[in-house]
């Protein structure tokens, strides 16, 4: 009846555009409202199924993505590094040990990213604001603001010295205090600074939460497309975060998801699944890099080494719990490694969820290794470039089978 694949990847859309697309048989009622919106640095898709076929069931979901979008943005105003008036820029700005008052919503946001940091053993670390400054990747880049570091081009590479500098900062991203009382939420901002000899500037810890606020927008807005009674459907942005629902196109309910392939086309993948009602996020360095004499620096920045990943994972995805934390675990295991993605795979962090995550490896000899803990039936691999490499043990855990 209608298409039911939902590719992890971007897709050229249309900003702040909203559309019901009919289905090509005719004689079902169903058919599909779409919106989509250029936020947040990226495209989000709210999609609903239903049966739009009154002038009230338009105005209706026209009236829910009007909500959806106003909602969107009120996040992005709150979560932005680079619109002054927003509670990160705010807490960025602020000197060490000032207290910042935040919305209850950033609250939230900054506990789970909190509690992410500790489950990851700060592979997640949303302090390396700066890191991402130094190497291209913030937004400030687009902007006529200068800062002592950078760069004539990208050609170039940071010095080392302010690579280990911001490296040393973000570790006091453990250091971050919150709490609330009858007149609101608040966030002090860790003492902790460094100075870079010949630079007269002090940086103080300076945070970045793009690695998990769409993941928390989009768990916001799929708990209210449930309220308002929509069983099918979801809302994504761009290649990172969605929020799956129910699929009016098939006979088991089942959307057919794909993931894919880091070093292919943007239609290709490389797994797919059939999944409904779970939140999932996808990490990877084929989205935002550049090259410097042939090696590829990208967005995802180990915070142990203040630099973009050398992993040899070229991307992650992580299917159930919140999208929040499925954001925050993807960045973390691209950042982890082999073995130790592995050891987090068995950790009961991730087996209590009932987590299921996979990753693909590029080992010595250039193969592209998947890893999962899917059990067979749950996943199909697509094509000859991919080969499994992993299995599970008696005990449940995931062991590893290929060459590294």
């Amino acid at each position: 009846m209608f298409k039911k694949s939902v590719i992890v990847s971007a897709a050229a859309l249309a900003a702040c555009a909203s559309i019901f697309l009919g289905c090509a048989d005719d004689s079902s009622a169903v058919t599909r409202y779409r919106r989509t919106d250029y936020v947040f640095g990226t495209m989000s898709t709210l999609a609903l199924y239903d049966d739009f076929s009154t002038e009230e069931a338009k105005s209706r979901a026209e009236s829910v993505g009007a909500d959806v979008s106003a909602s969107i943005y009120n996040y992005e105003n709150a979560f932005s590094t680079t619109i002054e008036s927003s509670d990160i820029y705010r807490f960025n700005a602020a000197d060490p040990g000032e207290i910042v008052r935040i919305e209850s919503f950033t609250y939230e946001l900054l506990q789970t990213a909190v509690s992410m940091y500790d489950e990851t053993e700060g592979y997640y670390n949303p302090g390396i604001y700066y890191s991402v400054d130094l190497y291209g990747f913030a937004p400030r880049e687009f902007s006529d603001s200068k800062r002592p570091y950078d760069r004539e081009s990208l050609d170039e590479l940071p010095e080392d010295k302010y690579i280990e500098a911001f490296r040393t900062l973000s570790e006091s991203f453990g250091d971050i205090r919150l709490y609330k009382d009858e007149t609101g939420c608040y966030v002090v901002k860790p003492e902790s600074y460094v100075t870079v000899e010949g630079d007269d500037t002090v940086y103080s810890l300076a945070i970045d939460l793009s690695g998990i606020a769409k993941g928390y927008v989009a768990d916001k807005i799929d708990d209210y497309i449930d309220r308002v009674g929509y069983e099918n459907g979801y809302f994504s942005f761009g290649s990172s975060s969605m929020a799956i629902n129910g699929s009016a196109g098939s006979s088991d309910g089942l959307w057919s998801l794909t993931f894919r392939d880091p070093r292919g086309n943007s239609s290709d993948y490389y797994m797919s699944v059939r999944v409904r009602d779970v939140a999932l996020s996808t990490s990877g360095d084929y989205e935002n890099y550049y090259e410097v004499d042939g090696k590829r620096y990208c967005h995802i920045i180990n915070p142990f080494t203040g630099s973009p990943i050398e992993t040899g994972i070229l991307t992650a995805s992580c299917l159930g719990g919140t999208a929040a934390e499925a954001d925050a675990r993807t960045t973390a295991i691209s950042a982890m490694g082999l073995d130790r993605a592995i050891e987090y795979i068995n950790s009961d962090s991730v087996k209590t969820r009932n987590l299921k995550i996979a990753f693909v490896y590029l080992n010595s000899a250039g193969e592209k290794l998947v890893v999962t803990n899917m059990e067979e039936g749950e996943y199909e691999l697509a094509g000859e470039h991919y080969k499994l490499a992993s299995e599970t043990d008696e005990n449940g855990d995931v062991v590893f089978t290929g060459e590294k």
